[in-house]
């Protein structure tokens, strides 16, 4: 997988088992999280339209919020479980 940036990093992630791909994943998510307030950081303007239609699915019984904390955890069985 290539980036577009102003040094282009490549990242094998077909060379990647599921606890490095993990890993990877929590660096860069603990990295984005602890930014400050920034233009690069912001939802795009669609993001408020989509959380609106999910709380409305929410609302109607149609979808259960999960805590993130929740969601990495089923992500990374899933993940060490080769699904």
């Amino acid at each position: 997988m290539n980036f577009t940036a102003d040094t282009p990093i490549e990242i094998p992630l077909e060379r990647l088992s599921g606890k490095q791909k993990w890993d990877l994943f929590q660096t860069l998510w603990d990295s984005i999280s602890s930014q400050t307030d920034s233009e690069e950081q912001r939802s795009p303007e669609w993001h408020a339209t989509v959380l609106q239609e999910r709380l409305d699915r929410e609302a109607r019984g149609e979808a259960v919020w999960r805590s993130v904390d929740d969601t990495f955890s089923r992500i990374e069985k899933q993940i060490a479980h080769g699904r």
